[in-house]
């Protein structure tokens, strides 16, 4: 189990090592333009990071790739033990960045993902796992199976994509201006100008003749009695 821990966390910083470098390939001028616009580092201090740290990514990345599937173990404790260093200095200068309130683009990827605190944590976690998986390629070198070779590559391609991406996943874009359109006016109840229709009169009849629906006259006694049930009035 430590020998698939071990290969796990260096495939994971390998892998991660390879991803800055092929970002940093594909769109050179992103990294200087990212720490210009951050404005900690000197005009001098900023060729030499822009120019130094992608050869350096790729470069231990190589190594990594390399050392890790031929259990060369001093080899590939050297590499994490350089990219515990790298890594930590990544999240040490966005942490500082951050801090000072700067901002503008991570510089880490091709794509325009913003510096923020995300970028620190990703930073933050691969230097913990490459600092694990020099603690444990120290205890000997990695001899996997084939079925855990298998899942060795699978996990350590899955957890770096997540990480890789964090920081593009948990990105809030200021809210866009939605137009909502108005409510329609409701007068309310107690609104002087609505106009409330007058109350239907209602005729209550006083005298003794009431007329039925039907149409007929209907004759009642003094009592209210209705004549249908009565004898008819003497001539």
């Amino acid at each position: 189990m430590t020998g698939f821990l071990g290969g796990l966390t260096a495939a994971i910083v390998t892998l991660g090592l390879l991803a800055g470098a092929v970002s940093h390939a594909a769109r050179p001028a992103a990294l200087g333009e990212a720490l210009r616009a951050h404005g900690v580092l000197g005009p001098r201090l900023l060729r030499f990071a822009a120019a130094v740290l992608p050869f350096a990514e790729g470069a231990l990345g190589a190594a990594g790739a390399v050392a890790l599937p031929t259990g060369h173990q001093r080899g590939l404790q050297a590499v994490l033990t350089a990219a515990a260093c790298l890594f930590g200095l990544y999240a040490g200068y966005t942490r500082h960045a951050l801090a000072l309130g700067r901002g503008g683009p991570c510089g880490c990827s091709h794509e325009d993902v913003p510096l923020s605190r995300w970028v620190t944590w990703r930073a933050a976690a691969l230097a913990g796992l490459a600092l694990a998986g020099a603690v444990l390629a120290g205890a000997g070198p990695v001899r996997l199976s084939a079925a855990e070779l298998v899942t060795l590559i699978l996990a350590a391609t899955a957890c770096t994509v997540l990480l890789w991406s964090l920081p593009a996943a948990m990105h809030e874009p200021a809210a866009a201006a939605v137009h909502r359109p108005g409510r329609a006016t409701v007068p309310h109840p107690t609104d002087p100008a609505v106009h409330r229709p007058a109350a239907a009169a209602v005729h209550h009849p006083t005298d003794d003749a009431v007329h039925h629906p039907t149409g007929a006259t209907v004759h009642r006694t003094a009592e209210g009695v209705s004549t249908r049930w009565t004898s008819p009035p003497a001539p």
